[in-house]
């Protein structure tokens, strides 16, 4: 399991934009299951009676980036990288997760072609699964180390 802290030394994400609270399973460059809270003191519920489809998507792409930041890491701890959302395909939304609910976030990736990966990605409130489809990731690690 990966709490917050352990997120943001792969990700670069902060408050209020990173979209992950912990990460529950993880198996490095392949797949990985995390978790957010809606818990109402997030920002956006000050215009929003419910999760935005696209904070959605960038939570999906944020367990994505996890995947393969962690692979990177898992190689050369050191290691800097940068990673992009670059697509969403074939994604339906069944509906938005409201205040109160806990989302279950299951990305694996399914195909990689130089820096870019595509996923399967799923999202569930308990049993029910709330939305899915493909998202594409460019993913690429640094040389330099200049830009993350």
């Amino acid at each position: 399991m990966m709490e917050s802290r352990e997120i943001q030394s792969i990700l670069p994400h902060r408050y209020p934009f990173l979209l992950v609270d912990r990460i529950l399973k993880i198996e490095p460059g392949k797949s990985a299951v995390g978790i957010k809270n809606l818990n109402g003191s997030e920002w956006f519920f000050n215009a929003h009676h419910s999760y935005p489809p696209v904070l959605l998507l960038e939570s999906l792409a944020q367990v994505g980036g996890i995947v393969l930041g962690s692979k990177v890491r898992e190689e050369s701890p050191l290691a800097k990288f940068i990673g992009l959302f670059a697509g969403v395909s074939d994604f339906e939304f069944h509906r938005c997760p409201i205040l109160g609910e806990e989302i279950t976030l299951k990305v694996e990736v399914t195909q990689s072609l130089a820096s870019l990966y595509r996923f399967a990605a799923e999202v569930f409130v308990g049993e029910e699964k709330i939305a899915g489809g493909q998202i594409l990731l460019s993913f690429q690690a640094t040389e330099s180390g200049s830009s993350r």
